[in-house]
């Protein structure tokens, strides 16, 4: 019985909500008359790209991080230098067994389908390496990796993403927005498949 008095009294206000709008609004004179499209048009300006509104996260439909490593010649690269293609995202370490099997996989399929549409960057948790990172350039020449390598030397980059296990993978799309997250060692079917 109390709940039938309270929709009552909800649909009671409703109704008197909109006999007051009414009536307000048939008093108004023929050139002041609510003009939806004044509003509209003054909003046009402030909308966003629907790519700036997406929520930076981790995971999948979120946006990734945006950060700024260097890569073996010193230069500064940034994720977002990568957008308007696909982006594998490796983080990986010299020490450890899976990210070397899965480096000549990677590289083969980076060698036979490199066509603009994907980048592989791979992220070396530098932090990590005994040698400080003095081993990096002589595992990319020993395995002939032409893809972009990044060295994470403070272990920040590698936090941010929250990587646990090695090797980790993050698949973007062209906006930047995380697909999948990989954690196991990636090899060329699973990047076929990832990739299509």
């Amino acid at each position: 019985m109390k709940a039938l008095r309270i929709a009552g009294l909800i649909v009671a206000i409703t109704l008197l909500g909109y006999l007051i709008f009414a009536m307000i609004r048939m008093n108004l004179p023929s050139d002041q008359a609510f003009d939806a499209s004044e509003y509209e048009d003054a909003n046009v300006e402030e909308e966003q790209d629907p790519e700036e509104m997406l929520k930076t996260g981790l995971k999948s439909g979120e946006k990734a991080p945006d950060f700024q490593l260097q890569n073996l010649d010193g230069e500064t690269v940034s994720l977002s230098d990568f957008r308007g293609k696909k982006v594998v995202l490796n983080f990986w370490a010299t020490w450890c067994p899976p990210c070397r099997e899965e480096m000549p996989e990677m590289q083969s399929y980076y060698a036979e389908h490199t066509n603009g549409r994907f980048e592989i960057i791979a992220v070396n948790a530098t932090s990590t390496e005994q040698s400080g990172g003095k081993a990096v350039q002589p595992f990319v020449e020993e395995l002939g990796l032409t893809f972009p390598v990044l060295m994470d030397t403070e272990g920040t980059v590698s936090d941010q993403f929250e990587v646990m296990f090695y090797p980790t993978t993050y698949l973007l799309d062209e906006s930047g927005v995380i697909i999948e997250r990989i954690v196991v060692p990636l090899n060329e079917p699973l990047l076929a498949e990832k990739l299509q």
